[in-house]
Formats: C-alpha cells, sequence, structure tokens
C-alpha cells in the first residue's frame, strides 16, 4: 500500500515522537487522512482530534491534547516546508 503524501511527509519526522503519542498519530491519520497536500490534512486532523474531547478535560485526555497539537505543529511545518504560501491559509 503507497503512503500518502501526508503519511510520507510525517514518517521522516515519527523517529523523534514518543511511542503513545506515535501510536495515537498514526491512528488517526490512518483513519482520517487522505491524499491531500500535508498541510491542510494535519490542520484537519488536528481539529478532528480536539474534537474528540466533551466535557471536563481531565489527564485521560492529554495524549488527545498532545495529538492536537502535535498535528497542528506538523500543519504549520509542512505548509512552511512544502509551501510557504499555506502558512496565510491555515486555520
Amino acid at each position: 500500500m503507497a503512503l500518502t503524501p501526508a503519511q510520507t511527509w510525517l514518517s521522516e519526522r515519527f523517529r523523534a515522537v514518543p511511542d503513545a503519542l506515535r501510536v495515537r498519530l498514526q491512528r488517526v491519520l490512518t483513519h482520517y487522512g487522505d491524499s491531500g497536500h500535508p498541510a491542510d490534512v494535519f490542520g484537519r486532523l488536528s481539529r478532528i482530534t480536539i474534537g474528540e474531547l466533551r466535557g471536563d478535560v481531565s489527564r485521560d485526555d492529554a495524549l488527545t491534547l498532545l495529538a492536537a497539537d502535535a498535528f497542528a505543529t506538523y500543519a504549520c511545518e509542512a505548509a512552511a516546508d512544502l509551501d510557504p504560501r499555506r502558512l496565510a491559509d491555515l486555520r
């Protein structure tokens, strides 16, 4: 199975990601990812992941918050790396 552009871009950065977070990011990316521009994919995945939180946030939600933050960061990094003009469009 061929990797999407987002999966390819992210695979180069996974070495530095702690195991639990890497597994969480991979699960979200596999389930919701697509072949769009990595910056767009990661921005969407950040919103999806943060949307999983409901009600009071507890310590159990820390990994979800970290994943959402990581995807938002990756969206900015991918835009800067691949097409800096996309930075202004990220939301």
